[in-house]
């Protein structure tokens, strides 16, 4: 177990290398200029030149991008062009929010996403199992965002339980950090649960039919044993998979949804960078997105070893 948890940690760091590069040449294609936004449009000629050489953007693309990953390694993510401050600081300030969204979103998901899955796999062909899958397909369907439109319409201005915009961190009042992600997550996390129903379906009308559950049912096994104790366990690698690859389109996902609700997160900092052209804060979002992905892939990895023996033993 410690070997593959070393040999899935080693694999990460390429990744996030090349992650890092694509977006930093991207950013090099942007047609803002960080001088201009810095110091107006009434600066001098010397001034602009003076700031753009303060910030290293005179230099080779290469060497821009050797600078910064040096940095990195070492913790630093450089200072915003904005407003001089240290982009690690202000990503730390902001991750909590966007974290609590994403995090509630995939606890939504798997809550519902999971029993109504297993119910719909139970019951394959009968109305029941439509009627589930059916509602599986919408919640996928349903773009988050519009969603999070009608949250805010119909429940947070018809009712006086949940905000319709502004976040309170968790540490100051829980209850009241509870109701204000709660809407944001219920948006984000419906299209998360739709795809969990619809795979844990799948995976267990797939081992439902496997030569082995008959043979367990022809030697007398409990209709509740088989279930839970040889079908879940098996159907649930191909639902592992889904439900990493949800978390990482869960924290994406979340910079929208922080925009409908308002809310001081990563993804108005991030589009607040673009606008300005301030390319450490973009690049060190790219980053530490990346890095998260790649945790959570990491984390998969894991969870595969320590459902399926197989694995351990390659």
């Amino acid at each position: 177990m410690l070997r593959i948890a070393l040999s899935r940690l080693l694999a990460l760091i390429p990744l996030l290398v090349i992650a890092s590069f694509v977006a930093f040449l991207l950013l090099q294609l942007t047609s803002t200029d960080p001088a201009v936004v810095r110091l107006g449009d009434n600066a001098t000629s010397e001034a602009y030149a003076a700031f753009r050489h303060e910030i290293g953007v005179d230099r080779p693309v290469l060497v821009q991008y050797g600078s910064w990953l040096l940095g990195a390694v070492h913790g630093d993510l450089g200072t915003s062009w904005s407003n001089s401050t240290p982009v690690i600081d202000s990503l730390m300030t902001r991750l909590p929010v966007t974290l609590s969204i994403s995090v509630a979103a995939l606890v939504v998901g798997l809550v519902i996403g999971i029993p109504t899955g297993i119910a719909a796999g139970i019951r394959a062909g009968r109305s029941s199992d439509s009627l589930l899958t059916g509602g599986a397909s919408l919640g996928q369907a349903i773009p988050s965002f519009w969603l999070a439109l009608l949250l805010v319409a119909y429940v947070a201005m018809k009712t006086p339980w949940f905000p319709a915009t502004g976040y309170v961190p968790f540490a100051q009042d829980p209850g009241g950090w509870l109701r204000s992600i709660t809407l944001p997550s219920i948006a984000l996390g419906a299209a998360a649960a739709g795809a969990f129903a619809r795979q844990t379906r799948a995976g267990f009308v797939q081992v439902l039919h496997e030569p082995y559950v008959r043979a367990t049912v022809a030697g007398g096994l409990t209709r509740r044993r088989i279930l839970w104790r040889t079908a879940l366990r098996n159907a649930s690698i191909p639902v592992v998979t889904i439900i990493a690859g949800q978390a990482a389109v869960l924290v994406g996902g979340a910079v929208v949804i922080e925009q409908v609700f308002a809310l001081p997160g990563l993804g108005q900092l991030v589009l607040n960078a673009i606008h300005n052209g301030d390319i450490p804060v973009v690049l060190g979002f790219v980053a530490l997105m990346a890095l998260l992905v790649a945790v959570i892939q990491f984390l998969l990895d894991l969870a595969y070893a320590l459902i399926d023996p197989r694995i351990r033993a390659a």
